[in-house]
């Protein structure tokens, strides 16, 4: 049987992963419109679940998979230069990559 403590942890995580589907949508070059048409659903009903993180499984899978990777790589890596920029430490793309990459 599963511990309540991990079931716990696992719902928070897949909130916060939902909380971050917008943070991935607007960083991404697709408009709204266009994640919107490729869903298939409407705009408004875009708008709304992206202004309260009210995504199902599926529409997460989904949101994931119409974003380009190499976006989704992008953004990433764009934050975590943010956080070497906050910390003073300063380290080149490929270093950044490599150390990345070891994880």
């Amino acid at each position: 049987m599963v511990d309540n403590q991990v079931m716990r942890e696992l719902s928070e995580k897949y909130s916060e992963m939902r909380s971050k589907i917008s943070s991935l949508t607007n960083a991404s070059e697709l408009t709204d419109i266009e994640i919107a048409e490729r869903l298939r659903i409407s705009l408004p009903s875009y708008l709304i679940k992206k202004a309260n993180a009210d995504w199902t499984e599926k529409q997460v899978q989904r949101i994931l998979y119409i974003i380009d990777n190499e976006e989704l790589e992008d953004f990433y890596l764009g934050k975590i230069m943010e956080n070497v920029e906050k910390e003073n430490e300063f380290m080149t793309l490929d270093e950044l990559k490599k150390g990345v990459a070891r994880k």
